[in-house]
């Protein structure tokens, strides 16, 4: 995970107009035996914090939200100055800080003119402040029971979740209404601005120090993770096909924990064989970093300017990475679109199985017919490890490209294109049907089948939707919206 860097900190205060406060380098109730003896002693030497008096933190007491918005307020250097606010129910003394948060986009209020200062702060209410503040967007493919699709904290939990600021109550509880009392908000915010007293949690739930190999849906939560975070715009459908045409078990590892090496020493999952200035023993032993390698080379070869480009060459449809497909196996004539003693199209050619791979995995009809070349557009000779000229490079297509549908986001509004949706994420859950053309909003990130074992590519988004005049919470396989 990437490390937030805060700047201008200033010191907090948990009590902020009552108590008078004594500087200590020890509290008095912290023991170092304390579960959050880091976290809170953190947070004080970074003078975010400070205690009661007679040395004391008081680490059970539970925290107001007024409270809250003024530790978060100072803590991201916002504007502290008294001044009118949005709401009615706010005294001078923390006015700046809450109209400060509340115009940075960290706060809301219970209603449009009351914030309710003085009430205790709950888990879910605190998931989204810090979801807000640290602005955080990969979501954990976990879910808890007692956090439904329908309350307005699920995409943030598994936002914080995800980044290793909180985990549950229990495995399967996140105890959402519950109070956050003063030791449980200092290990969150630590957790927040230090990325070494972060959880060690995977969004995936992979242990990468266990050197075995993820199941198939992990594998897929992985990489459409890694795509959809890459610094760049790539589709996680055309890095599940390569997978599926590189790597047809999806496995990373032989049975000794070794990493499989191919017969032309491609290492990993991914089969990366041009090393260039990557750390070989990464690729070997983190999957993580395999796949990151095999985007980026994706991404070097799709901004080439000596590969041909198609239309618009927008990332975002699955056609315009044809060439870079092309050129992650490599730019041979065994790999030219058409057979050169007949200009037949060539089925053989990787980038082709790829795109095959991407229609029956992934269930996205991509159409690679309708790219407009022919024999003539390539110049190679009869070796199959003849590297091939392009003789154009702008394509055209005669009809509309295939769009990534891995790439959505949390509060997207989109629609059914067919009727298949599911009450929970999976091909073996009760099917729920609605009309072709049904609005939907996507209410979480992505899941993935909970039949670990699934073949499919393709991954579940948690919808809201109408249904005979009533609103509904269900899953969309990836392939049935638009």
């Amino acid at each position: 995970m990437k490390k937030l860097l805060i700047s201008g900190l200033l010191a907090l205060t948990f009590a902020l107009t009552t108590s008078t406060f004594a500087a200590a380098k020890e509290f008095t109730d912290v023991p170092t035996t304390h579960q959050f003896y880091d976290h809170i002693h953190y947070l004080y030497d970074e003078t975010i914090i400070t205690g009661y008096e007679n040395n004391q933190f008081k680490p059970d007491e539970e925290l107001s939200r007024g409270h809250a918005a003024v530790m978060l307020a100072r803590a991201f250097d916002l504007d502290l100055t008294p001044r009118e606010t949005v709401f009615k129910d706010v005294n001078k003394t923390i006015s700046g800080a809450v109209q400060s948060a509340y115009e940075a986009g960290i706060i809301n209020g219970k209603s449009p003119t009351s914030f309710a200062p003085n009430d205790k702060i709950t888990r879910q209410q605190m998931a989204m402040l810090l979801a807000r503040a640290f602005k955080l967007e990969e979501e954990s493919a976990k879910e808890f029971s007692d956090v439904g699709l329908q309350k307005e904290s699920y995409s943030a939990i598994r936002k914080i979740h995800a980044f290793g600021i909180t985990e549950g109550v229990n495995d399967t509880h996140f105890n959402p209404g519950g109070f956050v009392t003063r030791k449980h908000f200092s290990a969150f915010l630590a957790r927040g601005l230090n990325e070494d007293l972060r959880l060690d949690s995977s969004s995936c739930g992979y242990d990468e120090d266990l050197r075995t190999n993820p199941s198939r849906q992990t594998l897929n939560c992985m990489i459409t993770n890694a795509a959809r975070n890459a610094d760049g715009i790539i589709p996680p459908e055309i890095v599940k096909g390569i997978v599926n045409v590189e790597n047809g078990e999806w496995k990373h590892y032989e049975p000794n924990g070794e990493p499989i090496i191919s017969f032309d020493d491609g290492i990993g999952l991914m089969q990366i064989t041009n090393i260039q200035d990557y750390d070989v023993e990464k690729l070997k032993y983190s999957i993580e970093y395999n796949i990151e390698v095999a985007i980026d080379m994706l991404l070097y070869h799709f901004n080439r300017s000596d590969l041909p480009k198609i239309g618009a060459h927008d990332p975002n449809q699955l056609e315009s990475w044809y060439f870079a497909v092309m050129a992650y196996n490599g730019t041979k004539s065994v790999n030219s679109p058409f057979y050169k003693a007949t200009g037949e199209p060539n089925p053989t050619a990787y980038q082709e199985k790829v795109f095959l791979a991407i229609n029956t995995s992934s269930q996205r009809a991509t159409n690679i017919p309708a790219i407009q070349m022919s024999l003539k557009d390539f110049t190679y000779g009869a070796e199959t490890n003849e590297t091939i000229v392009f003789n154009k490079l702008k394509f055209m297509m005669s009809s509309e490209g295939t769009r990534s549908n891995d790439r959505f986001k949390t509060g997207d509004q989109s629609k059914m294109v067919n009727t298949r949706l599911r009450e929970k994420p999976s091909t073996n859950s009760e099917k729920v049907e609605v009309p072709v053309g049904t609005p939907i909003k996507i209410v979480g990130g992505p899941l993935y089948d909970f039949s670990s074992t699934a073949a499919n590519n393709f991954i579940w988004y948690p919808v809201e939707i109408m249904i005979n005049g009533k609103k509904d919470y269900l899953y969309a396989p990836s392939q049935s919206i638009e």
